[in-house]
C-alpha cells in the first residue's frame, strides 16, 4: 500500500459518494424472534408495530440470563411485554408477578402460559412493602426478584418512588429493565429508522435513574456505564430502553475469589 496522501479532490469525491449511498440505502435493522417459545408467546405481536416491539428480544434475553425464580413486572397495559417475560419464565421455570394500578387481569395472554402468571391490581409502590412479602411467603419465595421490569407512568416523582421501593428488593445478581428512558420531543425513531410521533418530551424516567447513580447521561445516544454496584446499558431507539444489572461485590483486595490465600 502506498504511503502517498490521497489527493484532496479524490477524497472529496469519495465523501460525496458515501453520502449519496447513505441517502439511497439508509441503514435499517429489524427485530426478529428466532426463539420458538418467544415467537409463540408473542403471537401476532411478534410483528406488530408498537413502541415496545424493538425491545422484546432484550427483555427476553435479560430475563433468561438472570436465571430467575421470580420476575416482577410493574405496568402491564396490553400485556405485550408480559408475553416476553412469560416466554422467559417458561425457559427458566420462573413465575411472573404483574402489578398495575388498572385492572389488567383479563389481558389477552396465551392460555398455556397463564399458570406462570399472577396479576395484582395495586399501587406498585405501596405493594412493594408488606403485600409483596406476603405474596412471596405464600409461594415459598424470598422477597427478592431476580428481574424487575418497569413501564408505568413515566413520571419523575413516581419513578423515584418506584426506585426507592424496588431497588432494595432486587436480588444479587439481578436486573432491572426500564422502557421509555428516551421520550424525545414529540417524535421517536424506531430501530428500522422510521420516525413517528411519540414521546412526551420529558426526562422523568431517566432523570430519576440518574439521581440514584449520581450521573448525567445523554439518553439520545447508546451508552454503557458502571456505578454503585450496577452495570448500566442504554439504547435510544423506540422511546429508549435502559438495563441496570446488579453485580456481586468484587472480592476484597488480597483474596482470590473471596478466599484468603494460604500464607
Amino acid at each position: 500500500m502506498s504511503d502517498r496522501p490521497v489527493p484532496h479532490r479524490v477524497r472529496r469525491t469519495g465523501q460525496k459518494l458515501a453520502r449519496a449511498m447513505r441517502r439511497l440505502a439508509p441503514a435499517r435493522w429489524y427485530a426478529s424472534m428466532p426463539h420458538p417459545g418467544l415467537a409463540g408467546a408473542l403471537g401476532r405481536f411478534a410483528t406488530a408495530n408498537s413502541d415496545i416491539h424493538d425491545h422484546l428480544g432484550t427483555i427476553f434475553f435479560e430475563a433468561v440470563a438472570a436465571s430467575p425464580r421470580l420476575i416482577v413486572e410493574l405496568g402491564t397495559r396490553g400485556g405485550v411485554s408480559t408475553r416476553a417475560l412469560l416466554a422467559a419464565a417458561e425457559v427458566t421455570g420462573a413465575h411472573v408477578l404483574s402489578v398495575d394500578i388498572a385492572d389488567c387481569s383479563v389481558v389477552d395472554l396465551p392460555a398455556a402460559l397463564r399458570a406462570r402468571w399472577t396479576f395484582v391490581q395495586a399501587d406498585d409502590v405501596a405493594f412493594a412493602r408488606a403485600p409483596f412479602e406476603q405474596f412471596c411467603a405464600s409461594r415459598g419465595l424470598p422477597p427478592s426478584p431476580e428481574v424487575i421490569f418497569i413501564d408505568t407512568s413515566h413520571e419523575y416523582e413516581h419513578t423515584r418512588a418506584e426506585l426507592a421501593a424496588w431497588m432494595p428488593r432486587l436480588a444479587t445478581p439481578g436486573v432491572m429493565l426500564f422502557h421509555d428512558t428516551h421520550m424525545g420531543k414529540g417524535w421517536r425513531r424506531t430501530l428500522s429508522g422510521k420516525a413517528e410521533p411519540g414521546g412526551n418530551g420529558t426526562r422523568g424516567v431517566v432523570q430519576a435513574i440518574e439521581e440514584v447513580f449520581g450521573r448525567r447521561w445523554d439518553e439520545t445516544t447508546y451508552f454503557a456505564d458502571a456505578a454503585c454496584g450496577y452495570v448500566v446499558s442504554h439504547v435510544p431507539w423506540s422511546s429508549g430502553f435502559t438495563v441496570l444489572r446488579k453485580v456481586p461485590a468484587p472480592p476484597a483486595p488480597g483474596t482470590r475469589g473471596g478466599v484468603s490465600p494460604a500464607g
